[in-house]
């Protein structure tokens, strides 16, 4: 038996027979305050607990600037809500005045286990513990490359995955702090965290680095990134950044190093093979920080958190979203529709001062022909000024409960309205895409 999917609305591939000028679109993360106890630490990892709290662990760099005592501190806290944050305690202190500013922490959920991946030049030293409070190194020598990393679980292949920043020689327009060299991405695997394999996804077509492509600005780099599995699929925060001129640079006073160009949305089916829909949105445009991990998921919210109590958040269910300025229409592909109906997530507002505003939403039942189900047409279901994650799509009387177990598919028609998705209604099953 196959297991249901939500119809997600994330890019062009999740649609058919389009109509208009149908768009793609990615919302940035809001700045959300009022989180208080939590530590000045860069998020980590979480283990859950029984009573449906949660441990945060993260990491510090401490004595940055005394290099004989730099060190790198692992520390824990306590939460239920991921807004009020409890028992803070450091649990691991190491000093090395090699260390490089990057780490990870990931802890593995088939076991329990945690690992702690940090830096020193060219090296990546790995610590595990299996309580989170008692940790030893099992190397200092995993692999040479860069310092930047996101080291995540792949739950499907059983194994790490890590997108690591990789350098190359490159004829750059302005040489930074790191001369005639540019950041590009690169991906490896391994099953105890300790031997590593380069990777080349299928999308990179033999490749080992994921550079930018003609596309980009002239001087992208790809910094660092955040990657996270998500609603079934995997999503991706690439830290973009493009070198100044050293004249123009407004850090020149401290560092060679430029700042941040933007901070984009990516998304992946399977983790491996990803695509960057959303090149000219900046995710982190309101919150001006870009993540080091995460998110942290509590009461249908993704949390990021940085320092000094600052987190950036969205609701889970509205990163992306189809949406056409004037009329446009699209179809999902065909589901085999359960008992119990189905629910739309959308934003259909009319803009402000716009009263009466031009944005709908309609949406009609077709079957496997294409043509519209007797008693199921758009007319019968129309919304107006309405901003919901669970609207019940509903015809007249009806909410395609009669027609369980049939291949249908729906067939939207909007206009200025934002749609996100496609479940079925709370104690149904959801619709399984074919």
């Amino acid at each position: 038996m196959s297991v249901p999917v939500r119809i997600l609305f994330w890019t062009r591939e999740d649609v058919t027979d389009t109509l208009g000028k149908l768009e793609f679109d990615a919302n940035p993360l809001e700045v959300e305050t009022g989180i208080t106890g939590y530590p000045n630490m860069a998020y980590g990892c979480e283990a859950p607990r029984g009573d449906g709290s949660a441990r945060i662990y993260g990491w510090q760099s401490l004595n940055w600037s005394d290099k004989p005592n730099r060190a790198l501190a692992i520390v824990r806290c306590a939460t239920t809500d991921g807004r009020t944050f409890t028992d803070a305690e450091t649990v691991f202190v190491r000093a090395n005045p090699d260390w490089l500013g990057f780490a990870n922490l990931v802890r593995r959920p088939t076991d329990g286990v945690f690992f702690f991946f940090t830096w020193s030049p060219g090296a990546l030293h790995v610590f595990r513990s299996e309580d989170g409070k008692e940790w030893r190194q099992l190397t200092d020598k995993a692999y040479s490359d860069h310092d930047a990393m996101c080291v995540t679980w792949d739950a499907t292949r059983g194994q790490f995955l890590n997108f690591q920043t990789t350098l190359e020689a490159f004829p750059k327009r302005y040489p930074d702090n790191i001369g005639s060299r540019r950041r590009v991405l690169s991906f490896r695997r391994s099953t105890d965290g300790v031997v590593w394999e380069s990777v080349s996804p299928p999308f990179l077509r033999g490749e080992t680095l994921w550079r930018p492509d003609a596309d980009d600005p002239v001087d992208l780099e790809f910094y660092r990134v955040v990657a996270f599995p998500h609603q079934g699929r995997h999503v991706m925060l690439i830290l973009d950044y493009a070198p100044p001129p050293a004249e123009a640079n407004s850090r020149r006073a401290t560092t060679k190093h430029g700042p941040r160009y933007l901070t984009e949305w990516a998304v992946s089916r399977d983790g491996l093979n990803w695509q960057r829909p959303f090149r000219e949105r900046d995710a982190a445009e309101k919150i001006i920080w870009t993540p080091l991990q995460g998110p942290f998921r509590r009461g249908g919210v993704l949390r990021f958190y940085g320092g000094e109590g600052k987190c950036g958040s969205l609701p889970a269910d509205r990163l992306f979203y189809a949406t056409c300025r004037a009329n446009g229409e699209f179809s999902t592909p065909l589901f085999n529709m359960l008992a119990g109906g189905l629910t739309l997530n959308a934003d259909a507002r009319w803009r402000p001062g716009e009263t009466p505003g031009q944005a709908y939403v309609m949406a009609e039942l077709w079957d496997e022909r294409g043509c519209v189900v007797p008693g199921y047409e758009r007319a019968s279901c129309l919304f107006e000024n309405v901003d919901g994650r669970a609207l019940p799509l509903r015809w007249g009387e009806k909410d395609g409960s009669e027609l369980a177990g049939r291949a249908v598919r729906l067939r939207f028609y909007l206009r200025d309205a934002k749609l996100y998705s496609v479940t079925s209604k709370a104690g149904g099953n959801t619709p399984e895409v074919q």
